[in-house]
């Protein structure tokens, strides 16, 4: 009869085995079960091994080790420069392979994205910058796969640890020119992806989209002579060609008209009210200008927001019809970028223009016929006289049978705004 060998049991293993209910050899910093299923290996109690287990852990990893002491974060605890998770690693081939790619299509810009960068990104002080580039590469797999969740928590997750590293290393000082531009950058490229249209003005993307350019302004000419130049001339074009063929909207000019029969002419007496209008019109007509390239479609989609005065957003948060008017033309421009423009510019565009304008008074008709002309898919079910208000009244039907569109808040304010007006 064999002797039965002794077993010691422990409560120290890992809380994943534990919860697999099978015994943990306490490897530290990760089990051997949890490293052979490449699956997340939780600590809540660090075991107070011999040194001689610990010894071999990089001061990096014992200070991971030792962060778990507080409830375990949802990503795998060890996510600094020194060692990858499995979905770490899967997400950095995804930004080489694929998400580099989407950022920008000049090819010079690309093999920055996809070679420079990343190195930049694996120096110590450079960790936000690591993190920025998982967030947005997690973000495109979860675009790809919806139903895939671990991306969207990946997603989120290094887009705060990115957000706060950027605010710690800002305060330090510690990281290089280029690697606060290109954090920025990506922080916010991803909030422009994830944000609402309508709710842009109000949130973390407008804020951090209009930061940027104050914090690079003093370091603008070592990033135009640095490493990174082929990017900065595709994402700040210091000219651009008017595209042939293309006229800007020439109905815009009506807006500021104080001679023409429109609502409210009374706020254009008032000339910073009136300066803000005539700027926001003149920054969308070069935001419209780059649009017609696709390797300015960063510069495009962003530009407009970061420069507009502050007057304006005011304006715009008021739900002045002159701002809702201007901003469903940087929304229709925005359309035709989407149609062929990467995976993070695509949003319902042309519905949100459609419900900005129907809430309007007919009596803006005048200043819609660029809008009209390219809403083509909305207007196509009816023929009508743009000229004639009728067509209000039929938009402001249509409008209101559109279905929201997924991620705005928009249809919730304008019910919340009919509530008060009843009141």
């Amino acid at each position: 009869m064999s002797t039965i060998r002794p077993h010691h049991k422990t409560r120290s293993g890992c809380k994943t085995c534990k919860r697999r209910k099978v015994k943990c050899d306490e490897e530290l910093p990760e089990c051997k079960n949890c490293a052979t299923r490449g699956i997340e290996c939780v600590w809540i109690n660090i075991p107070q091994r011999a040194n001689s287990v610990v010894s071999g852990i990089s001061s990096a990893d014992a200070a991971s080790t030792r962060s778990h002491e507080s409830p375990p974060s949802t990503i795998s605890r060890r996510t600094g420069t020194s060692s990858f998770d499995l979905l770490t690693l899967e997400l950095m081939h995804h930004y080489s392979t694929d998400t580099s790619h989407s950022l920008s299509s000049d090819h010079a810009s690309i093999s920055l994205w996809r070679t420079v960068i990343p190195k930049i990104a694996f120096d110590p002080k450079n960790q936000c910058l690591l993190h920025a580039i998982l967030a947005m590469s997690a973000l495109h797999a979860h675009h790809a796969n919806p139903t895939a969740g671990q991306y969207a928590v990946a997603a989120s997750t290094y887009y705060w640890q990115a957000k706060t590293g950027l605010h710690r290393a800002d305060v330090d000082g510690k990281m290089d020119v280029d690697a606060v531009f290109i954090t920025f950058s990506l922080i916010g490229l991803y909030e422009f992806a994830t944000s609402s249209i309508i709710s842009s003005y109000s949130s973390e993307w407008h804020t951090t989209v209009r930061t940027l350019p104050q914090k690079v302004v003093k370091d603008w000419l070592q990033l135009e002579d640095g490493i990174l130049r082929p990017m900065v001339n595709i994402m700040a074009p210091k000219y651009i060609p008017t595209p042939l063929g293309e006229l800007f909207p020439s109905s815009l000019s009506i807006l500021l008209s104080k001679a023409h029969s429109l609502p409210d002419v009374e706020e254009l007496h008032d000339v910073s009210v009136c300066d803000a209008y005539a700027e926001a019109i003149h920054i969308l007509e070069t935001s419209w200008k780059a649009s017609f390239r696709k390797d300015y479609c960063m510069y495009a989609s962003c530009m407009w927001w970061s420069m507009v005065p502050n007057t304006f957003i005011r304006l715009l948060a008021e739900r002045k019809p002159r701002a809702l008017i201007i901003l469903a033309h940087y929304c229709v421009m925005m359309k035709r970028v989407a149609e062929d423009g990467p995976w993070w510019v695509r949003k319902q565009w042309g519905n949100e223009a459609a419900r900005m304008v129907s809430t309007l008074d007919p009596r803006w008709t005048p200043c819609l016929g660029w809008i009209s002309s390219q809403l083509d898919k909305l207007c196509e079910a009816q023929s009508f006289d743009f000229a004639d208000t009728g067509f209000m009244n039929w938009l402001n039907e249509a409008g209101s049978l559109m279905p929201p569109a997924p991620g705005t808040d928009f249809m919730n304010w304008l019910s919340n705004e009919q509530g008060r007006e009843a009141v």
